[in-house]
């Protein structure tokens, strides 16, 4: 599978910061992997219990340890250090923490000395939960609500994600899809023993009463609209970044044709550039995008043509619904003006190119392709999430879609039940739909996109 924006080979030890950028208190690197505990025994002065060669220590004790002189200091540096054995770990494999000072050059100086330890690499973006989703600790559902968690700008998000991580989400879900699995097996039952005196199918009424009731359910937690259901107005999605960002590039791509004029040239893109994207085939049952691509925001323009360009782009992306920050270089330095509550997608132009080993962002090469249409997912669930403070909050934006194939599945089942003719093989149908669509909630069913898709929205060290 694939976690974050790239492929992870498995079996190797991942290491990454935990906490907060920035000056703090305590700052927490975090290790897992087969090789965690000879990785943090190979740095201290003495290994603490619960390392190779150790007596056993509770999982998650704290211990007072010290860093080797020369890992982090000339000197020993003490630190606090907790030790998990797998598989009784949140990733199901051994795992380290390390608390230190937080120093952010202290933090990369230790990070950088476990990484030259032999089979150590970085962690990407939600390796360590996508660990313990495929070790069997976390649920899809649950390992979302870790993201919505961090993502949360409001407290009807943040309940939202609390929700989701302790499972009573999963678990309402998991209950509407039992219903339909039950329906689908007596329907099915019909279809495969109507030569069997003893089998009787269920009644046509008892049927469509109980898929009523489903429904009713399922549209009550979808809510009556969404947030881009506005009268005659589509979301305004903006391509935002610096001169020579590939824009205009990623512009053509995604439309699927030679829209704007993309040269190495700065400037070339003097206005703003809006045409519709039409999301639906990526992401089923999305609707359109109104993609716009900006003049790269220059802070040095001179010139009266210069300043307009400048401008424009900040006019556009201060009206935008969703913003694509495109920085092939990963830092993401820029800072679009409008609501900080809007959702920003970053992305990492440009991917096919040698440059900074930053990881930040969504990597994505408009020339060949390349993770387009986890771009084009991505825009989706952007496009089409709740605003901070609706009490729609509680549907994630690719539940929301789920959710509502599910509706259609069953629609599509009572149409078949309500008929002059009933069709028992079209309503099975209607409510296998309706069970895999329920099923890419609770993980039943979660092809690898999907996977990548929920991993790549965390942030590294989780």
């Amino acid at each position: 599978m694939t976690t974050g924006s790239d492929s992870a080979p498995a079996g190797q030890t991942i290491a990454a910061g935990a906490s907060g950028p920035g000056r703090s208190v305590r700052a927490i690197i975090r290790l897992s992997g087969p090789g965690a505990l000879d990785v943090l025994a190979a740095l201290l002065v003495a290994p603490p219990a619960g390392c190779p060669g150790a007596a056993a220590l509770a999982p998650g004790q704290l211990v007072r340890v010290a860093l080797r002189p020369g890992v982090a200091a000339a000197a020993a540096l003490p630190c606090l250090a907790t030790v998990f054995h797998g598989p009784r770990s949140f990733t199901g494999e051994d795992s380290a923490e390390l608390l230190l000072p937080g120093s952010p050059a202290l933090v990369e100086r230790v990070l950088a000395a476990i990484l030259r330890q032999p089979g150590t690499r970085s962690a990407l973006p939600g390796e360590f939960s996508a660990r313990a989703y495929l070790s069997g600790k976390l649920t899809i559902d649950r390992a979302e609500g870790i993201a919505a968690g961090i993502a949360a700008q409001s407290s009807a998000q943040f309940d939202a994600a609390r929700r989701m991580l302790d499972g009573t989400s999963g678990a309402q879900v998991r209950r509407w899809a039992d219903e339909a699995a039950n329906l689908l097996a007596l329907v099915e039952a019909g279809i495969d023993f109507t030569d069997q005196d003893d089998v009787v199918p269920i009644r046509r009424d008892d049927l469509c009463a109980r898929l009523a009731r489903l429904r009713d359910e399922l549209s009550r937690r979808l809510g009556p609209g969404a947030a881009w259901e506005r009268a005659g107005e589509r979301p305004r999605v903006v391509l935002f970044g610096p001169p020579n960002a590939g824009k205009s590039t990623l512009f053509n791509a995604l439309l699927g044709r030679g829209r704007s004029v993309a040269s190495p040239a700065a400037g070339t893109t003097r206005d703003a550039l809006a045409e519709t994207l039409d999301l639906g085939t990526d992401a089923p049952g999305s609707h359109a995008v109104t993609l716009i691509d900006l003049p790269g925001l220059d802070t040095h323009a001179r010139g009266e043509v210069g300043a307009a360009m400048r401008d424009r782009a900040l006019e556009e992306a201060a009206r935008a619904d969703v913003i694509i920050h495109c920085d092939p270089r990963g830092r993401f330095a820029e800072t679009a003006p409008g609501p900080a509550s809007r959702p920003v997608i970053r992305v990492r132009t440009m991917a096919d190119l040698p440059g900074s080993k930053s990881q930040s962002g969504l990597r994505v090469c408009a020339l060949d392709g390349w993770n387009l249409g986890p771009l084009r997912r991505a825009i989706a669930d952007a496009a089409h999430a709740a605003p901070p403070d609706d009490a729609e909050a509680a549907v994630l934006p690719r539940h929301r879609r789920a959710l509502a194939a599910a509706i259609d599945g069953l629609d599509a089942a009572t149409a078949a039940a309500t008929g002059d003719r009933a069709s028992a093989e079209l309503i099975a149908a209607g409510l296998r739909s309706a069970l895999d669509a329920l099923g890419e909630i609770t993980g039943a069913v979660t092809p690898d996109d999907v996977l990548g898709r929920v991993f790549a929205v965390f942030c590294i060290g989780k």
